[in-house]
């Protein structure tokens, strides 16, 4: 029996396999079943093209130089927000993009 995995787009339980890998061999299987994850591609690779990278600055969230910008949008509406360095791309992805988990972080942190 194939163990199952829940979709975070589309909240259907699929076969693991359904999961493709990361680019990453050791990061194991992305959250979004294939189907979901071509679509997401699709969406991604048409905010790159209405939107290109600035050239190299300081990331807008925490001011860091960077080189290499990431896309960053809203999962929910695919909205373009802007460009953010991988750190806070990787941050932001970790607390799904809600604000508030962000900010009950933030809240632990000053305590």
């Amino acid at each position: 029996m194939s163990t199952l995995k829940e979709c975070r787009h589309c909240k259907e339980l699929k076969p693991l396999e359904s999961f493709p890998f990361f680019s990453t061999n050791t990061a194991g299987r992305k959250n979004t079943c294939t189907s979901c994850s071509n679509d997401l591609s699709k969406v991604r690779r048409k905010l790159r093209k209405d939107n290109p990278p600035p050239p190299a600055g300081n990331c807008p969230s925490c001011g860091r130089f960077t080189e290499a910008w990431v896309l960053d949008h809203c999962h929910y509406t695919d909205e373009f927000r802007g460009y953010v360095c991988n750190s806070c791309n990787l941050g932001f992805g970790q607390f799904n993009d809600d604000p508030v988990l962000m900010l009950k972080a933030i809240t632990y942190l000053l305590q």
